[in-house]
């Protein structure tokens, strides 16, 4: 695992309990946190690796850093945007048990993943690049959050948890709690937290204002058993954020909302072919609100008001099936309508309030096919293939929308286009010792909706207002991967390769003649296809086991990038190496850890308006221990973060924002 938050590491080295093994295959992950499994569909299918279990109480941002090829774009405290292998927004889909959601905000504030908590969770899959597990068409890959689902007829009939924790910096808190019943043929599911930070000090001890949050999140899940094999499932999450502070921009968030519901019928039966089919529908909401009015007046020439909304109502269908013990082929088909509206009003001082779209009410119809085949081969050799093909057609649905656009692009401003992604992986088993693997694929992408039809969005990276373009080609990529494992008793070695050759890669490019929107901006620039790009790195990890007690673990990562005129791509992470040390002694658990990473000085300041970032290191220490009191268990974890107070950033923290200095935390949870 890599791990860029010093919070996040103690948290999930804390605790070599037991947890299932899991199974990898060579192209994502699964990680597990207690309930909840963080899954990396990568390395090596047919094999098993036991996890760490980690405290529902880490935040999802900081759990998704923790995954090998993740990296976070940070704008403050709260709801970081993740990226894979230095790919990001509309390059990567996130989706909740497959259900797609789109953030609201223009400045990317309110990544999906940030209205969704570990105690909602089942499992996070990180899928690397196109596949089954992707939930559409893809160029990078995607997140799937799998929500928790209640189980019927439990040996106990209710279970829970409930739980508090503190953090020395920030002085910020949390509580949490879940109760879960379970009938004979009904289950409910019922959780929550809430969450509250003031501003954070960095290393050294400087505070970093306007970096302060407050939260809370809620989850409501049911089952019922109609007959023996039919099975209708309900699930609602809500997720409200307010006094958010995003000390990297130009703006705060009064509110950050979200509504997210969904209704599904699975069919389990014990037919030869047929193993399981389940179809849902849902529908999500977001809203958010960027506000200026807590800043002081010389931070804003310009009061704004900033609000935005997304709606996606959609469904799937998917089935697996099985054609004897080594052949299994699933089939999804998936479809959804997302609409994004966001505008800006500016009260200038002694004139009248200006009012503007800057989402002039787009709207995205998606249709898709995916099938995938799994077979093996041989004994030692599986091979798993796949293709997907959507139909999209994106436009502007209100009249003012199409009047602001019309203005500035000629002709229809309606698009469709036909996408597929197809690949190949193939694993290879030489021995007990040896595990070979490689992959390929022809991925693809459209432009996102901002890309296409978004008017004056501020690029705080590079102080650019960029306007969208509805002629943009379909981004495209030939994606190639290979990787071995080595793995002996106390001794386990893995490494791999990837590349991702890019033809009209979508990037901003300066637009003459046109006047900024935002005061200080350094000019206007329009997306636009660049011919060509290419991104290439290696993952390295190291695990040695001398003894069932102590785990010593070093993960290795590296990407480069770079566009057809030698740029440097934008938000590509420098070299990084994560060691770590835990150790279980009876119900006592102890985790030390460093974390290191290079210099970034190949950017590109000129055309993606990055500055190179200065090399860091950090060390972290943490212990916890469980024991049962009566009925209940009380798991206590406690975590001393960036020990020597280091002032640091990550390479993709927007303007170089520093991160948290020392910080000692405590979470006590109580399971029955």
């Amino acid at each position: 695992m890599i791990f860029k938050n010093s919070t996040i590491l103690i948290f999930i080295l804390h605790a070599a309990l037991t947890v299932p093994a899991q199974e990898d295959s060579s192209f994502n992950t699964t990680i597990t946190l207690q309930e909840v499994v963080v899954q990396h569909d990568a390395r090596l299918r047919n094999s098993t690796e036991k996890k760490h279990s980690a405290d529902l109480q880490t935040s999802t941002d900081q759990l998704l850093e923790s995954i090998a090829g993740v990296n976070m774009i940070r704008r403050g405290n709260y709801a970081w945007e993740p990226t894979i292998r230095g790919l990001n927004a509309g390059q990567v889909n996130v989706t909740i048990s497959g259900m797609a959601i789109f953030g609201a905000c223009t400045d990317r504030m309110d990544p999906a993943s940030s209205y969704i908590e570990p105690n909602n969770l089942q499992s996070i899959t990180v899928n690397y690049g196109a596949g089954n597990q992707s939930y559409g068409s893809t160029i990078g890959g995607g997140f799937n959050f799998k929500l928790k689902q209640p189980h019927i007829d439990n040996e106990k009939r209710f279970t829970g948890l409930a739980g508090v924790g503190y953090e020395t910096n920030a002085h910020a808190l949390q509580t949490l709690a879940a109760l879960e019943y379970s009938g004979k043929r009904f289950a409910i599911r019922g959780n929550g937290i809430f969450r509250k930070a003031g501003n954070y000090n960095a290393g050294g001890g400087e505070e970093i204002a306007f970096s302060q949050y407050a939260k809370w999140n809620g989850g409501l899940s049911a089952t019922y058993r109609v007959a023996e094999h039919h099975f209708i499932n309900v699930d609602y999450i809500q997720d409200e954020g307010w006094d958010i502070g995003y000390p990297a921009l130009l703006m705060d968030v009064s509110f950050a909302k979200a509504k997210i519901a969904s209704a599904s019928h699975l069919y389990q039966p014990h037919s030869k072919h047929l193993h399981r089919w389940e179809t849902k529908w849902y529908y999500n909401t977001i809203s958010h609100a960027m506000d200026d009015t807590k800043r002081p007046k010389d931070q804003v020439p310009i009061h704004m008001d900033m609000p935005g909304t997304s709606r996606t109502l959609g469904f799937y269908t998917e089935a697996q099936w099985a054609f004897g013990s080594r052949h299994h082929i699933a089939t999804r088909l998936n479809g959804y309508s997302n609409r994004l509206h966001a505008e800006m009003t500016m009260y200038p001082d002694g004139a009248a309030s200006m009012f503007m779209l800057t989402i002039p009410d787009a709207q995205r119809n998606v249709i898709g096919l995916d099938i995938s085949d799994k077979i093996a081969l041989t004994p030692k050799t599986e091979l798993m293939s796949g293709v997907r093909a959507d139909y999209t057609g994106s436009s502007l649905y209100s009249a003012a929308g199409k009047q602001l656009l019309s203005g500035m692009h000629a002709g229809d401003l309606n698009r469709n286009h036909i996408l597929y992604n197809a690949y190949i992986n193939g694993q290879y088993r030489a021995n007990e010792h040896w595990v070979l693997y490689a992959n390929v694929a022809r991925a693809m992408r459209g432009a996102t909706l901002q890309e296409m039809y978004g008017f004056y969005l501020f690029n705080r990276t590079d102080g650019f207002d960029y306007i969208g373009n509805p002629r943009l080609s379909r981004e495209t990529s030939w994606n190639f991967g290979t990787g071995a494992r080595f793995r002996q008793k106390i001794f386990t070695v893995e490494g791999q390769a990837f590349a991702y050759v890019f033809n009209n890669y979508i990037a901003g490019k300066p637009l003459a003649g046109y006047s900024v929107m935002t005061m200080g901006a350094n000019g206007v620039k329009q997306y636009d296809n660049i011919s060509s790009a290419v991104l290439y790195g290696a993952e390295a990890t190291v695990l040695v086991q001398p003894f069932s007690f102590l785990n010593i673990k070093s993960n290795n990562t590296y990407t480069r990038g770079q566009d057809a005129d030698n740029n440097a791509l934008p938000l590509i992470a420098p070299f990084k190496s994560v060691n770590t040390v835990s150790v279980v002694w009876k119900e006592y658990r102890f985790s030390a850890s460093s974390v290191h990473a290079a210099a970034q000085h190949h950017v590109s300041s000129e055309m993606y308006g990055e500055l190179p970032s200065k090399a860091y290191g950090i060390v972290n220490l943490g212990a916890g221990r469980s024991f049962p009191v009566k009925a209940v268990v009380l798991d206590f974890n406690i975590a001393l973060a960036n020990v020597f107070d280091n002032n640091y950033y990550e390479h993709l923290d927007i303007l170089k924002l520093p991160r948290q200095g020392r910080n000692m935390v405590m979470h006590l949870t109580v399971k029955f």
